[in-house]
C-alpha cells in the first residue's frame, strides 16, 4: 500500500531540514559579504563563518534535545499558550510512529544518533574557530553541516535506496574535507584522492550488494507487481524468512557486500588501508570528525540493517555449536580488527597516525556488540544494543578530545609526532593533563568512560556465547595500553626540547575541556545516557 509524505511529517524531520537551512545560510553568508584581501579580513572572514556554524549546531542539538523529551517532556494537562503550543507540536514529531513514507525512521535509535552526531560536528566546528581552513571558509563548514545532514539520514534510513544515499551525502563532503586544507598539498592531496578512490569502491560495493538482496527479496515473495516496496529493511526481512533463504547463495553473496561497503566506511580489517593516510593528510580537526561521527553513523546504518533487514541470518559465533550467519563473519572481523589494529599501532612515532590504527581498533570492540544478536535471549540482545551505542557515545567524545589536544601542540609545537609531545606537562600542565584524560579513556582505564564502555561490549559479547572473541579483545586492550602509555611517557616523564609555555586557543580549551568532562561524567554516572539509551528497540528482533 502506497506511504504518502504529510505536511504533519516535517517536524519529524526538523533536525535534518534545520542543518541544509544553516549550511545554505553559512554559505550566503560568506558569498555576498564583501572581504578584504588582507590576513585580518581573512581571519575575520573565518571566524564569521565558524561561529555561526558553532552557533547554529548548538541552537539545533538544544531543539533536537528538545523534541526527544529526554530532558524534558511536555506534560498532557500543560496550559495551552504561543509557546508551550510550538513544544508541543514539536515533540510530537519526536521518537514515535512508523517511518516516514516507510523510509525515515524517527525512533529513539535515530534521536540518539542525532545527538551525537550534532554533538561531535558542534565540537569539531569549535576546533576550527582558531584554525584558518582555507581562503573559503563559507565552503568549508558548509561541507561539514551536510555531511552531518547525511550522517543523520544514515542512522534513519530504514530502506536500501535511503540508505545509499543518505552514505553518498555523506562521503562526498568528506572527500572534499580530507583534502581541503593546504598547508602540506601533497599529504593533503593524497588524504583526498585516498579517501575518494576508496570510498568510490565501497559505494559500489553496497549498491551491488544492494541490488542482489532487492533481487532475492522480489522474487522470494509472490506478487512481483509490489517490487515497489521490497527495499524496505522490514520486507527484506520477510523475504529471508521464507523457507531456503539461509541457503540461498544470492541473498548470503549480497549481504557480505552490504558488510564490506560499510566495512570501508568504519575502517574494519581488511577494509581500512586508506585510514592512516587519510587520517594523517587530512587537517587535524577533520580527522577528529572523519573518526567519531562518520564511523558512528556507519555503525549506526550496518545495526539498523543487520538486525532489520537480515535477522533471520543471523546464526551464531559459539565454535563448539555451529558457526554461520552474519554473526560467526562479524567475529572474525572483529578478531582481526582489533589484533593488528593495536599490533600495527604499536611502532607508530606520527600521534595522528597511531590514533588512526588505535580507531581501527576501537571500531573491533564496536562490532563485539552486534554479537549479542547471535543470543535467543531477548535481554541479551538489548543489553548488546545499549553497549554498542554507549560505546560509541564515548568513544566520539573521547576521539575528538584526543585530537583536539594534538590539534592544539601541532599548531603551537610545529608538529604532530610523539618527539613533539616531549616534556609538555612542562609547557603546558592543563593541556597535559586533558590528554591523559583522553588517553586513559581510549586505554580502558577506570574511572573513564571508556573502562565502562569495553566492560559493557565484553559482558555483551560472553553473554552471547562468543567468550573466544572477548578473550582476544582483552588481551588486545592490554597490548593496546602499551602504546598509551608511551604518549605519556613522552608528556610527562621526557625532558622538552624547549621550556617556552605552550599556548592554549580559547576556542580549543573550551572545546577540551567539555569533552574531558564529559569523558569523566560517563565513566562515574554512566546511568546519565544508559537509562535514554536503553529505550532504544529495532522493530526486527525485539
Amino acid at each position: 500500500m502506497p506511504v504518502f509524505f504529510q505536511i504533519s511529517d516535517v517536524p519529524r524531520l526538523l533536525p535534518e531540514l534545520l542543518l541544509l537551512v544553516l549550511a545554505l545560510l553559512v554559505l550566503g553568508s560568506d558569498m555576498f559579504e564583501r572581504w578584504g584581501e588582507d590576513e585580518e579580513s581573512r581571519f575575520e572572514r573565518v571566524r564569521a563563518a565558524g561561529s555561526l556554524t558553532a552557533i547554529g549546531l548548538g541552537l539545533i542539538f538544544l531543539i533536537t534535545l528538545l523534541q526527544s523529551g529526554y530532558v524534558y517532556r511536555l506534560p498532557a494537562d500543560a496550559p495551552q499558550n504561543f509557546f508551550l503550543t510550538i513544544v508541543r507540536n514539536l515533540q510530537n514529531g519526536g521518537p514515535v510512529g512508523d517511518p516516514v513514507v516507510g523510509s525515515f525512521a524517527t525512533d529513539h535509535l535515530t534521536m540518539i544518533g542525532r545527538l551525537v552526531l550534532i554533538g561531535a560536528a558542534f565540537l569539531v566546528s569549535l576546533l576550527t574557530l582558531d584554525y584558518r581552513p582555507a581562503n573559503n571558509p563559507g565552503e568549508f563548514y558548509a561541507l561539514i553541516l551536510l555531511s552531518t545532514m547525511g550522517m543523520c539520514l544514515m542512522a534513519a534510513a530504514t530502506e536500501l535506496i535511503t540508505a545509499y544515499l543518505s552514505v553518498e551525502l555523506t562521503s562526498i563532503p568528506l572527500y572534499i574535507l580530507a583534502g581541503y586544507f593546504q598547508t602540506n598539498t601533497r599529504q593533503s592531496s593524497e588524504a583526498g584522492m585516498k579517501y575518494f578512490l576508496f570510498g568510490a569502491l565501497s559505494s559500489g560495493l553496497i549498491l551491488y550488494g544492494m541490488s542482489l538482496v532487492f533481487g532475492f527479496a522480489v522474487a522470494s515473495i509472490p506478487g512481483g507487481a509490489q517490487a515497489n516496496d521490497m527495499t524496505q529493511f522490514l520486507r527484506i526481512a520477510q523475504a529471508t524468512a521464507t523457507e531456503g533463504a539461509a541457503a540461498s547463495k544470492l541473498l548470503t553473496l549480497g549481504m557480505l557486500f552490504i558488510i564490506a561497503g560499510v566495512g570501508y566506511k568504519v575502517a574494519v580489517i581488511p577494509f581500512h588501508s586508506w585510514s592512516p593516510d587519510v587520517y594523517e593528510g587530512s587537517l587535524t580537526p577533520i580527522t577528529a570528525f572523519l573518526s567519531t561521527a562518520s564511523k558512528a553513523a556507519g555503525f549506526l546504518l550496518l545495526y539498523r540493517i543487520l538486525v532489520t533487514a537480515f535477522p533471520n541470518l543471523t546464526g551464531t559465533a559459539e565454535i563448539v555449536s555451529g558457526f554461520g550467519g552474519w554473526t560467526s563473519l562479524l567475529a572474525v572481523l572483529a578478531v582481526a580488527t582489533v589484533v593488528l589494529g593495536n599490533l600495527a599501532a604499536l611502532p607508530q612515532r606520527n600521534l595522528k597516525r597511531l590514533l588512526a590504527w588505535s580507531s581501527i581498533a576501537h571500531a573491533g570492540f564496536v562490532i563485539m556488540a552486534l554479537m549479542a544478536w547471535a543470543s535467543p535471549y531477548a535481554s541479551t540482545r538489548s543489553m548488546g544494543t545499549s553497549a554498542l551505542i554507549y560505546y560509541l557515545v564515548v568513544y566520539t567524545v573521547t576521539n575528538i578530545g584526543a585530537f583536539g589536544a594534538l590539534a592544539v601542540a601541532s599548531m603551537t609545537v610545529g608538529g604532530d609526532t610523539m618527539e613533539h609531545l616531549r616534556g609538555l606537562a612542562r609547557r603546558n600542565l592543563g593541556l597535559a593533563t586533558l590528554l591523559a584524560i583522553f588517553v586513559l579513556s581510549l586505554a580502558g582505564i577506570p574511572p573513564m568512560g571508556g573502562f565502562l564502555a569495553k566492560f559493557y561490549i565484553f559482558m555483551a559479547a560472553w553473554q552471547s556465547g562468543a567468550w573466544w572473541v572477548v578473550m582476544t579483545g582483552v588481551v588486545t586492550t592490554m597490548i593496546g595500553l602499551y602504546y598509551y602509555l608511551l604518549i605519556l611517557k613522552a608528556t610527562f616523564i621526557e625532558e622538552p626540547a624547549s621550556t617556552e609555555p605552550v599556548p592554549m586557543p580559547t576556542w580549543m580549551n573550551a572545546t577540551l575541556i567539555t569533552s574531558a568532562v564529559l569523558v569523566l561524567l560517563l565513566g562515574v554516572f554512566p546511568n546519565l545516557v544508559l537509562t535514554t539509551i536503553d529505550q532504544v528497540k529495532v522493530v526486527a528482533g525485539m
